[in-house]
């Protein structure tokens, strides 16, 4: 210290000061300056052997230059690790966006319809993964666009198969609609009407193939030309269907496949109904002046099982105005609704009574809303079919 000095801090410095308030309470200890690095730093230790204090003063430069110039260094060294990271982790995270972006143009491509794309599996982690996976899904999705294609066309061409939904024949007024589950089926119906037949008879079919898809409705389509090719020269019913049955069972030896028909000729000229059932739900008649119901039964397996087996035609006279004829198949009355509970055949006979006014096709749209409102919104299981034929004045 200075020599004009006589105690420690008179010249009011703040590391003396602050060097004496701390010699108050600590033996030993280090005071640091003002700054960074500081310009000053004391230390002090009190002696054991004599009541004395040994302080020293020192330029903070000198004494903290190696870990100030570590300081930096660190500072450095960390810095370039931090920016080498960076880079790695924008190399990386560069090649898997990259990786996804080109995925992200593929399916770009694949919405527009181009299914040869084809991307080249770049990595072996979840974005090579993700890679591969896209490269089948595309295979299967063109596969599956072909397939749902056929199927298009297969409905159009069944559809072209199906009647008109309103038809006139002489004082019959006749309505009928198929309604798929699948884009096709194997319920179908038709009207069958030939000059061959003779004056004023047409005959109603409605049948009912095992089963859905493709296979149904190539069934219904072979049972229907056979059935139309029969009816052309002959309206012996019996005869017919025996014919009929015979040359299906030569087709389902193997499939095991089978058909319920419901199959019934109007004659205009005598008023009467003739009628084959080949286990088909029995058709519903409608007699509005006596508010009376009729089930047009018989018996009869279905087409397709048994080639020996004998139909029999069943016949009913007084066929006239007012009477209303329904056929359908079992997907009309067994409609579910989210409870389970079906559509059966009692609200099917309240909507003809009080429809009976009516024409045929005002008919059979109130039927199909009300199944699709009993439905509420449940998938349709089955096939639906019906045919409605209304004697007029």
């Amino acid at each position: 210290l200075n020599e004009e000095r006589k105690q420690l801090a008179e010249n009011n410095d703040p590391l003396e000061r602050s060097t004496l308030y701390s010699m108050k309470s600590l033996p030993f200890g280090t005071v640091f300056g003002k700054g960074f690095p500081p310009q000053e730093i004391s230390g002090f230790y009190k002696l054991k052997e004599a009541p004395w204090t040994l302080i020293i003063i020192v330029p903070g430069g000198e004494i903290l230059s190696p870990i100030v110039n570590f300081r930096i260094y660190y500072f450095i060294i960390g810095g370039v690790f931090i920016i080498i990271i960076l880079f790695l982790i924008r190399f990386v995270t560069g090649r898997t966006v990259s990786s996804i972006v080109d995925i992200s143009d593929a399916a770009k491509r694949v919405a527009l319809g181009d299914y040869e794309v084809s991307l080249p599996v770049k990595t072996h982690d979840e974005v090579g993964e993700l890679t591969l996976s896209f490269n089948t899904m595309v295979g299967q999705l063109e596969d599956r666009v072909r397939l749902k294609n056929s199927l298009n066309l297969a409905k159009e061409v069944q559809q072209n198969l199906l009647p008109e939904k309103s038809f006139q024949f002489q004082y019959l007024d006749i309505a009928g609609q198929s309604l798929y589950c699948d884009e096709t089926g194997g319920d179908y119906y038709d009207y069958i009407w030939f000059p061959e037949m003779g004056e004023g008879k047409i005959g109603i079919a409605v049948g009912d193939v095992a089963d859905h898809g493709i296979a149904a409705a190539l069934f219904m389509t072979t049972a229907r030309a056979f059935i139309r090719s029969r009816m052309r020269h002959s309206v012996d019913l019996a005869r017919t269907i025996n014919n009929v049955n015979r040359l299906l069972c030569m087709d389902t030896v193997y499939s095991g496949n089978f058909m319920t028909l419901f199959l019934i000729l109007f004659d205009t000229q005598t008023k009467e109904l003739r009628w084959i059932r080949a286990g088909h739900d029995p058709a519903m008649l409608y007699n509005a002046a006596s508010d009376k119901f009729i089930e047009l039964g018989g018996a009869g397996i279905p087409l397709g099982v048994n080639e020996n087996y004998a139909y029999e035609e069943y016949r009913r006279g007084d066929w006239g105005y007012g009477q209303i004829v329904l056929i359908g198949t079992d997907g009309v009355w067994d409609t579910e609704n989210p409870k389970g509970e079906r559509f059966g055949k009692e609200r099917l006979r309240r909507i003809l009574q009080q429809m009976s006014h009516a024409s045929a096709a005002n008919i059979l749209k109130a039927i199909t809303d009300a199944i699709a409102d009993f439905r509420q919104g449940n998938r349709q299981d089955d096939d639906v079919t019906l045919v409605i034929v209304k004697a007029k004045s």
